[in-house]
């Protein structure tokens, strides 16, 4: 058995205005049957993956795309 389609049941809820049936898509959309592809993943994020950056010098730490500033000055 497969995870449902993610991006169908999503326009669906969002198109919804009947707040049962909203609701009953919405207990569809949190079906996960099988581990989520990285597609999958991206339409549950809150931000889009490629937003971040692992920050230069660091192993563990993400942050935000940009100018990284460190003690020593500005890292680009």
């Amino acid at each position: 058995m497969s995870n449902p389609d993610y991006a169908s049941l999503l326009a669906q809820v969002a198109a919804e205005t009947d707040p049962v049936a909203k609701a009953a898509l919405e207990a569809q959309c949190y079906q996960f049957i099988e581990e989520l592809t990285d597609e999958e993943k991206e339409l549950f994020n809150y931000v889009s993956s490629d937003y971040f950056e692992d920050t230069p010098g660091t192993v563990t730490r993400t942050s935000y795309i940009g100018i990284f500033y460190d003690n020593l000055g500005i890292i680009q």
